[in-house]
């Protein structure tokens, strides 16, 4: 009964263990980071609308540089601001969330500017596909 008490007592010291590391491990940069694919907001929500599935398995997590034009650009949610990329689908865009850190830069953005952002893919939304996590490309 003793051994039982002190193996419980070890796994659940390894569990706590596991979670406190992957609690506190540090969030990946994803503006330091080399991007996994360079893009055009059109051909990225067309893939997207053309096979969901398919598209998340290839792009859903990864470090993703896409090029478009503005369509608008939102900064009511001043922790994270965002700017949306046309697609040729009407309604449909590329939304990008910024950090809050870069919402001077993001003001100094226009509609109709072509610009290149550097996200991490997070899939479909009502709207379009989402990157969050994004920094300008110079």
């Amino acid at each position: 009964m003793v051994k039982k008490i002190i193996l419980f007592i070890i796994i659940i010291g390894i569990i706590g263990a596991i979670v406190m590391y992957l609690w506190n491990k540090p969030h990946r940069d994803i503006a330091a980071a080399k991007e996994d694919f360079i893009i055009s907001a059109t051909d990225f929500y067309k893939e997207y609308s053309a096979n969901e599935t398919s598209a998340n398995a290839k792009y859903l997590d990864k470090v993703i540089a896409v090029e478009g034009v503005i369509s608008a650009i939102e900064l009511e949610n001043a922790d994270e601001p965002t700017v949306a990329l046309i697609t040729a689908t009407p309604d449909m865009t590329v939304s990008c969330g910024f950090k809050k850190e870069l919402l001077s830069e993001v003001k100094k953005l226009k509609p109709n500017d072509k610009i290149k952002i550097k996200g991490k893919c997070d899939g479909m939304g009502m709207f379009g596909v989402v990157i969050t996590q994004c920094s300008l490309i110079k």
